[in-house]
């Protein structure tokens, strides 16, 4: 009984850890994103200056933070050698839940969505784009992107990486 007990103890452990992970980094997200600028017209909102390198910059920095928290909770969690199928469950579920969290706590602190404020603003009006995972386009969804799949491939490499790695995963047993 003390056994399943101490596995679910990790577990639980491990989903908490994701998911302060994911606050924090939604809150590194938020602090280090430059909001992208733009211009509103004809009740629009569009990047000024236009591109794809400039509305990508909120996207990509959200997979830099991402990704690495993902490997490092992933790699902590494995060092719990009972119950690796639970373990893997656990921060495969636990990671995509802390990818949301980041994109939730990160836009919650940002600027507001700028196609929203664009509505009813006089032309060429400078307001700050706001963090999101897609292009900062009219009818598009700001949180529909594979980018927060990077907590959860950050997880499963720091696993792998630790399951196949680590300190027991390659040592050798005596055959006699």
């Amino acid at each position: 009984m003390s056994g399943s007990r101490s596995v679910l103890t990790h577990l639980a452990l491990t989903v908490v850890g994701f998911l302060v992970a994911g606050a924090a980094g939604g809150l590194l997200w938020e602090r280090l994103s430059d909001p992208t600028a733009g211009l509103t017209y004809d009740n629009q909102w569009y990047l000024e200056p236009a591109g794809p390198d400039v509305a990508f910059q909120s996207v990509a920095l959200f997979v830099v933070i991402a990704f690495p928290l993902g490997v490092v909770l992933a790699s902590v969690a494995a060092l719990w050698r009972d119950g690796e199928m639970a373990t893997v469950l656990t921060v495969l579920v636990a990671a995509a839940a802390a990818g949301l969290v980041m994109y939730a706590v990160g836009t919650s602190l940002g600027p507001p969505d700028p196609q929203v404020l664009a509505a009813g603003s006089p032309d060429y009006t400078p307001l700050p784009g706001g963090l999101g995972l897609t292009a900062p386009d009219r009818g598009r969804t700001p949180w529909m992107s594979t980018a927060l799949a990077a907590f959860p491939a950050g997880a499963m490499t720091g696993l792998v990486g630790m399951f196949l790695f680590g300190t027991q995963g390659l040592a050798r047993r005596s055959r006699g």
